[in-house]
């Protein structure tokens, strides 16, 4: 005889249901939480470890992706969880060379293989402008024009669009016509770009004598002689991060001066005695500065201050080099000094006229194989570059990994980017594709000029130049992405 169930079962009965269910809800959110964060079963340790997040990408996209021994059903763009460990990651895509390389996974982070550069099995180049002569080629930061010297002795700077199928060429005078006629002969040469791409810096030398020139491509009527225009020997000059219209100068004597095109006007003394600068974002000027004979300090200088805030003091006369930038909003600073590379991190730069204090915590530090010509930070403050003639090192801020390469031959230019992971060197036989860290080097074309290379935005030409049989020039373009 069935009998129901009094209310103490059934409240019993509800609360063992409910109990459950919460319990297994928890359960649930408790294992999906610990899915995100990267848990998995380890087969091989038969333990539950917390992997890394590992972001592929490639140019062109669509390609397949085999980490170790297994192969990915997704193609890049792409990610997945990985157990720690070290692993050969390839990308492959029919028609292009095989991307690989080495790369160690951390519990809890995200590792970024998302600037992979497919290089075509062949190669297609073509002709797209020919030039009777060129002696200089530097192209712009938007990597939309190129800055040409057709001849080093006539005062003419021209212009290349080359952000069409069709290069647009414009020329712009150095000099006016009557200044032309009676100017003594010249060697011009192509220095700096502003960040903006609009305004050009280059020099002319007559004689022993060498003055700067800024040209505003947009207005021709705006090019200015800033050594004549301020009275100032000028051996270095940098476009403020700030405003093309004004540039951080050292002149001859050691000085620091700020010069504001737009305004005429050209500041006090910022710093004395200097022998070497740095622009550090728009915030202050790094500088090296010689105390005595035997002993020289690294420091900055706020803008518009003049003030040096020191750094560190340095013994001896050996080379001292200085470079610093922000990574993901934390200050740094690489310093050589000789051979010897340190990087340090700073907890904040504050005004150079401000008592502060400073903390610098050294990050990285080694023994160079050379001292080096070159010392930068880059890739939004993330690689640590101290270039040599014989080649390069690398260190990498994020990965806290240092990596050497070495030159085919002797490079005495500082090195050159065609974006924001990928350096070329011409070595006048062929201009070579390597990442910062030296890893999947190409031979992407024969060229026997030095002169600057560049990839289109949309990455599917390399822009360069070389010499034909008859000593003219021709700017050729090289198809990196293939047609479908």
């Amino acid at each position: 005889m069935y009998r129901a169930p009094s209310k103490r079962q059934q409240l019993i009965k509800r609360v063992f249901v409910y109990g459950v269910m919460t319990s297994t809800v928890l359960l649930l959110v408790t294992l999906l939480v610990f899915v995100m964060l990267g848990y998995r079963f380890n087969q091989t340790t038969s333990t539950i470890e917390q992997g890394g997040l590992v972001q592929f990408n490639s140019r062109p996209s669509g390609a397949k992706i085999t980490v170790g021994s297994a192969r990915l059903s997704a193609q890049t763009p792409s990610k997945i969880t990985v157990n720690p460990g070290s692993y050969t990651v390839t990308m492959q895509k029919d028609g292009y060379h095989t991307w690989s390389k080495l790369s160690d996974v951390t519990a809890g982070q995200v590792l970024w293989l998302n600037y992979a550069q497919l290089v075509p099995e062949n190669i297609s180049t073509e002709t797209i402008k020919t030039f009777d002569e060129l002696d200089g080629a530097i192209v712009s930061p938007n990597s939309e024009q190129y800055a040409l010297l057709s001849d080093a002795n006539e005062p003419v700077v021209s212009f290349l669009d080359i952000t069409s199928d069709q290069p647009k060429l414009t020329t712009v005078p150095l000099l006016s016509a009557a200044e032309a006629d009676n100017a003594p002969a010249a060697t011009y040469k192509l220095l700096l770009w502003s960040s903006d791409s609009n305004k050009l810096l280059l020099t002319t030398k007559v004689g022993n004598s060498t003055e700067w020139i800024l040209v505003d491509r947009r207005d021709s009527t705006k090019t200015i002689n800033i050594s004549k225009q301020f009275s100032s020997t000028i051996i270095e000059a940098q476009f403020d991060p700030r405003s093309s219209d004004r540039l951080v100068v050292r002149t001859k004597n050691g000085e620091l001066r700020m010069i504001d095109t737009a305004r005429n006007t050209l500041s006090g003394v910022m710093a004395r005695s200097v022998t070497g600068m740095s622009l550090y974002k728009s915030d202050a000027i790094l500088v090296v500065q010689k105390i005595s004979d035997s002993a020289q300090q690294v420091g900055y200088v706020s803008y518009g201050s003049s003030t040096v805030r020191q750094l560190q003091d340095v013994e001896g006369n050996d080379q001292v080099k200085v470079a610093g930038a922000t990574y993901f909003g934390d200050p740094y600073i690489a310093i050589t000094v000789g051979a010897d590379l340190q990087v340090s991190q700073i907890r904040t730069l504050p005004s150079s006229e401000s008592d502060t204090p400073i903390s610098m915590t050294k990050v990285f530090n080694t023994t160079l194989p050379a001292t080096p010509k070159y010392l930068s930070i880059r890739t939004n403050g993330r690689f640590v570059l101290a270039e040599y003639l014989s080649g390069v090192a690398t260190y990498d801020i994020e990965l806290k990994k240092q990596s050497q390469t070495s030159f085919k031959k002797p490079v005495s230019t500082e090195l050159r980017w065609l974006d924001k992971y990928h350096f070329y060197v011409t070595n006048g036989t062929t201009l070579d594709l390597l990442e910062f860290d030296g890893g999947n080097p190409h031979a992407i074309i024969k060229t026997t000029l030095l002169f600057d290379a560049v990839s289109r935005q949309d990455g599917k030409y390399i822009y360069s130049f070389a010499t034909t049989t008859d000593d003219s020039v021709v700017l050729q373009r090289s198809q990196m992405i293939l047609d479908n």
